[in-house]
């Protein structure tokens, strides 16, 4: 099978998917055609994947994909939260989860309406996740250009996404972060608040929905990377060349080293905490849970969504380095290649076919289909710490069913004849054709698999 096609198909997708508001998630006529602050990081994180390496005889514009990945960026800071506004779960610093403005009425016409501001727009900021993404994604950029006056224009919002991670994301400050949809709001809202959004999703052994707050395995690496980050970034970085101070009522004088101890210190109790709570055995092998409850109870549903820890790595002297302990890796990767998550020809899985709520049918959102976005950032995970097999094994995978839907896919549900379905849930809607993290992450692979495969 040839792909040399397919980051051509993707990178025509992306074209189509960026305008004056950000890069949309879906086409504009699809159901998420519209700016996602999830979403807009993860795709320019793996089009800056792509940009890194050698695409020398790529046929693409580089400086339209660097403009594309700031453009979105400049619409996550601007979207940025800057007061508290329960009703739309909006905080000071912290990133939008969804912006609309038009086209929300299946949002706002429905028994808890979603809360529209009063210029008629509708933002909503219910996201665990957008805020660590978002600063990983502002990083990376910098680092892959150097372009200060980007750096100085986003830097306040960077300080105040850090500090969003440290006090409103840990909520009982025990460096696990962790989200609820609050009793006192009168609006509605998203009651799963991380990438695996459906209410299907996450649920208890015995079906019933989890106790708020509730912490997703794979945000506490993302957290964390975006602390080690800019921590070190802080550590580096001369003191006259910035124009932002990121300590608050500082005594005398504005001190960036102090900020940088701080992140660092917070991201090495995050570690401690996480794998002090976050393994469990899961076939005789050490496993990261999907979340934790309110009760700081393990959620002990097997997902793919651990080896999104490897993902989310910090790369300091040619070592990577995750949240998750290294002794773990090696059981976390095994695991994750069993049966019951790992399908030939389909990739990952979103949840074990073993899970109580898994479900095998057409209308599996994130409960046992198979998303590409996922596939792309496992698969970098496990290319960082020298995994080529399982790495290797996964692109293939990830791009057979792209390549026959000849799409850049949202998600699918592979058959037990084999075949792949689109996924339909029951009330007829589909899944979107033109996905914006499923065009990235196949620039990416395609571009590996092509140079793989015999002229």
């Amino acid at each position: 099978m040839q792909y040399r096609d397919l980051y051509k198909l993707a990178y025509k997708c992306l074209l189509d998917l960026y305008g004056g508001e950000g890069i949309y998630a879906s086409a504009r006529s699809e159901v998420f055609g519209c700016v996602f602050g999830r979403d807009s990081a993860i795709t320019i994180v793996k089009i800056l994947k792509f940009l890194g390496r050698n695409i020398e005889d790529v046929e693409v514009d580089r400086q339209k994909l660097l403009d594309i990945c700031r453009l979105g960026i400049t619409a996550l800071v601007d979207l940025q939260g800057r007061e508290v506004n329960i009703e739309s779960g909006e905080e000071p610093g912290k990133f939008i989860h969804e912006f609309r403005k038009d086209n929300f009425e299946r949002l706002t016409k429905r028994e808890n309406p979603w809360y529209v501001y009063p210029d008629g727009y509708l933002r909503n900021y219910d996201s665990i996740d957008s805020t660590p993404l978002t600063l990983i994604a502002i990083y990376k950029y910098w680092k892959l250009t150097g372009d200060a006056v980007f750096l100085n224009e986003s830097l306040s919002s960077v300080v105040s996404g850090l500090q969003w991670l440290m006090s409103y994301g840990d909520k009982d400050g025990d460096f696990i972060l962790e989200y609820e949809l609050s009793g006192h709001r009168e609006h509605g809202g998203l009651r799963v608040q991380s990438w695996t959004d459906s209410f299907e999703s996450l649920r208890q052994a015995d079906s019933s929905f989890p106790v708020y707050p509730i912490a997703p395995v794979e945000v506490q690496g993302y957290a964390w990377l975006a602390l080690k980050l800019w921590s070190q970034f802080f550590f580096d970085s001369r003191l006259d060349t910035l124009r932002v101070c990121p300590t608050q009522n500082p005594p005398s004088g504005c001190d960036h080293f102090e900020f940088a101890k701080e992140l660092r210190e917070f991201a090495s109790r995050m570690k401690e905490s996480f794998n002090r709570r976050f393994i469990f055995e899961s076939e005789g092998l050490k496993f990261p849970p999907q979340a934790l409850d309110g009760f700081k109870n393990q959620i002990k549903t097997v997902t793919g969504n651990p080896l999104l820890l490897l993902w989310a790595s910090f790369e300091s002297n040619g070592r990577a380095e995750s949240i998750l302990e290294d002794k773990y890796v090696p059981d976390l990767v095994k695991r994750s290649f069993m049966d019951d998550l790992f399908v030939t020809g389909a990739g990952i899985r979103t949840m074990s076919s073993n899970a109580s709520a898994y479900n095998s049918g057409e209308d599996s959102y994130h409960n046992g289909s198979f998303w590409p976005k996922l596939n792309g950032m496992a698969h970098e995970g496990l290319e960082l710490w020298g995994y080529a097999n399982e790495a290797a094994k996964l692109r293939e995978a990830s791009l057979k069913p792209i390549s026959a839907f000849n799409t850049p896919i949202e998600l699918y549900i592979k058959s037990e004849d084999g075949s792949y379905q689109e996924y339909r849930n029951k009330t007829g809607q589909t899944g979107c054709r033109q996905q914006a993290w499923s065009a990235a992450t196949t620039l990416d692979l395609a571009l590996l698999v092509s140079r793989e495969q015999p002229s």
